[in-house]
């Protein structure tokens, strides 16, 4: 045992005090005058054995108050053992983790994560010296400046949650003394990377926290079914939730809002471990884009209860079809959809200009390509353009060979004719994405069009229809930016029963939709490298691209090529919602934002799996166990201070006190 003060010890010549008053009391007689016998006490029968044991435990009582009142001013410890590092007790730095997850509630107690981190960090704080130094570190923040103590446990006070959950760069700033990491630990955002890039002079302490529960709900994207919004027509919203919970959630309410007012509203069950899509049907009005968003009720971590994104009406999809079978135009199929603006050209009469400019081309039934159209074509796909590939009844194998060598496509003809027999086409996978929402009820014996082979291939990107014998029969070539889908034999009635049947009008409308190049995504998330936007409508100003929302601005590192924006999200926007892109006051789209989902998977390292860890490579990195913030305080002081005896010496002080007045009171 050790003294911090030894030099109160003197006080114990306090002891001689009550030695004399008890010597001075046995030589003295008591006298009792009384003019009555009435008055006369009654005595009890106490031997001078008895009443001298009295008087020796009462002087014992108040030697041993006076001598355990010394040793707590003194504050005896027994030292930490000799194998320990010594704490550094000059620089202290405080990592309290806010991110989002830590809404959750701790486990056996009616407070948030959050709050029970930041008491937790307050009883550390304590049980430094007030000369210490103290940091205050947050996920992704380093709050500057050297606090003292006062100092620290205001700013504890002020915290609150934050979208940051990334502990990167951490290590670097908490160099020397000691640093006290106290978080819930995610598995989705702790990682041993955060370990390794500590060195090994700071004393870092890990402090877990026990949730309550790890069940939570969230919702993970939302996506529409061709990503094509019709204007005053019903749109489809597919809304995927996932339950990383261990228990199924029945009966969610699931809501739609569009210009906070409620659209649609419907209930779903999401079962445990697992994601469930809520399918929701909605109309656009109007030519504006409208912000939207999908709400949940999901408690208690409710920060990913809600899902921002924008849906604008879609501008018409320009298709260009170039034939020369009249009998198999596709005039009639694509002029009866609103949003397709159809144009056909005769192989004479082809209008380059519009070709380059259209979204889609159709090559349904020439006889022959010329050089300049295959080149036009190739270059057409390699820039992002979307070309439907339809063979002519005779076609040149030639033209159409150059055509293939251009694109890098392994096709060639086959040599069948119209008498040739005609193969069945296999039912299509219920789970290939092209055929999403074409079928109400999937049936794998649904009767499927015969067709002969005209054309065979192999290596294509996806094969969307085979022959029954397995050979592709509609296949997608996936070039520069851009894709070829090739049929394999003409729309003719005896080479193909494809035009007559009820998939013809829904594959060539998922062929032209495929087309439609959607200038920016429904959402983005705040840790999206780099985002994407169009920026022709200000090709002729010039200035600073900014992000607002409300009253709040932001510069993005920014670049501008070839009519697009591209910029990295500002590390310090970081709430959910819609922000408007700027140049110059001129508002040129309206941007969703989302919280990362990582925040969202609750689950959490124990104690035990936090030292596996560490492992024996870090000596200097010590892990608590789940428990109230006086229990890591306690294991920090034994192992770095020793553990600490004035306490029990002030409750001996109370305890002999007490005895005193028993023994006075009582015998």
């Amino acid at each position: 045992m050790t003294l911090l003060y030894p030099t109160f010890l003197f006080a114990l010549a306090a002891v001689a005090v009550p030695i004399i008053l008890h010597l001075v009391q046995l030589r003295r007689a008591k006298r009792i005058q009384f003019s009555n016998v009435r008055f006369i006490q009654a005595s009890k029968d106490l031997t001078a054995s008895q009443r001298n044991l009295k008087q020796l435990l009462i002087l014992l009582c108040r030697i041993l108050f006076i001598v355990f009142l010394v040793l707590a001013f003194a504050q005896p410890f027994i030292p930490a053992s000799d194998d320990q590092v010594p704490a550094d007790t000059s620089h202290v730095s405080l990592l309290v983790d806010n991110s989002f997850s830590m809404e959750n509630m701790g486990a056996g107690q009616d407070l948030t994560l959050l709050s029970i981190a930041v008491e937790r960090a307050k009883s550390i704080a304590s049980l430094f010296p007030p000369t210490a130094s103290f940091a205050l570190i947050t996920p992704g923040q380093f709050h500057a400046g050297v606090h003292q103590r006062e100092d620290a446990i205001a700013a504890l006070d002020a915290l609150t949650f934050g979208a940051t959950s990334e502990f990167k760069g951490i290590g670097s700033q908490a160099m020397g003394g000691s640093l006290f990491m106290i978080s819930d630990f995610q598995k989705s955002t702790f990682h041993p990377d955060f370990i390794n890039a500590i060195d090994s002079v700071t004393q870092v302490h890990l402090v877990p926290l026990q949730a309550a529960q790890i069940n939570n709900v969230t919702i993970d994207s939302v996506y529409l079914e061709d990503e094509f919004v019709r204007r005053d027509a019903e749109n489809v919203l597919h809304v995927k939730l996932f339950n990383s919970g261990a228990e199924t959630v029945a009966g969610l309410p699931v809501k739609l809002f569009m210009e906070d007012a409620q659209a649609a509203a419907l209930s779903i069950d999401v079962p445990a471990k697992q994601s469930a899509e809520a399918i929701i049907s909605f109309r656009v009005n109007g030519q504006q884009t409208n912000q939207a968003y999908i709400t949940i009720d999901d408690f208690p971590v409710t920060f990913d209860n809600t899902y921002f994104f924008t849906l604008a009406p879609s501008a018409n999809i320009t298709i260009v079809a170039l034939t020369d079978d009249p009998q198999n135009s596709l005039a009639d199929l694509y002029k009866s959809e609103p949003a397709f603006t159809f144009t056909e050209y005769a192989s004479g009469q082809i209008d380059y200009g519009q070709v380059e400019n259209a979204d889609v081309l159709i090559v349904n039934g020439l006889q022959s390509i010329s050089p300049a159209l295959a080149a036009t074509v190739a270059n057409f796909v390699k820039a992002g353009g979307t070309v439907a590939l339809i063979p002519a009844v005779k076609a040149d194998r030639n033209s159409y060979g150059n055509l293939f060598q251009n694109l890098n496509i392994p096709a060639s003809f086959t040599g069948t004719t119209a008498g040739s027999v005609k193969t069945k086409v296999q039912a299509p996978q219920p789970d290939n994405p092209f055929f999403r929402s074409i079928f109400s009820a999937y049936d794998a014996k649904m009767e499927m069009p015969a067709s002969v082979r005209s054309i065979a291939w192999t290596r294509a990107s996806e094969d969307i229809l085979k022959f029954r014998g397995g050979a592709p029969y509609l296949s997608r070539f996936d070039r520069g930016n851009g894709h070829l889908y090739l049929l394999a034999a003409p729309l003719d009635a005896d080479y193909n029963t494809l035009a007559s049947h009820a998939l013809f009008v829904p594959i060539m409308f998922k062929v032209a939709i495929a087309g439609y190049k959607q200038e920016q995504a429904l959402a983005y998330t705040f840790n999206n490298e780099t985002i994407e936007v169009p920026a022709a409508g200000s090709m002729q100003k010039e200035g600073v691209y900014t992000l607002k929302k409300d009253s709040l601005a932001y510069i993005p590192e920014q670049q501008v090529r070839a009519g697009k924006l591209f910029f990295n999200v500002p590390p310090a926007m970081a709430g959910a919602g819609f922000y408007t892109l700027q140049l110059q006051g001129s508002t040129l789209a309206t941007l969703a934002f989302n919280y990362a989902k990582q925040e969202s998977q609750l689950a959490q390292y124990t104690p035990d799996e936090l030292r596996e860890l560490v492992g024996k490579n870090h000596p200097n990195i010590h892990v608590y166990d789940y428990g109230d913030g006086f229990s890591a305080k306690a294991d920090f002081e034994k192992q770095f201070f020793g553990t600490k005896l004035w306490k029990y010496c002030l409750i001996l002080c109370l305890f002999f006190l007490i005895a005193e007045i028993a023994l006075i009171r009582l015998l």
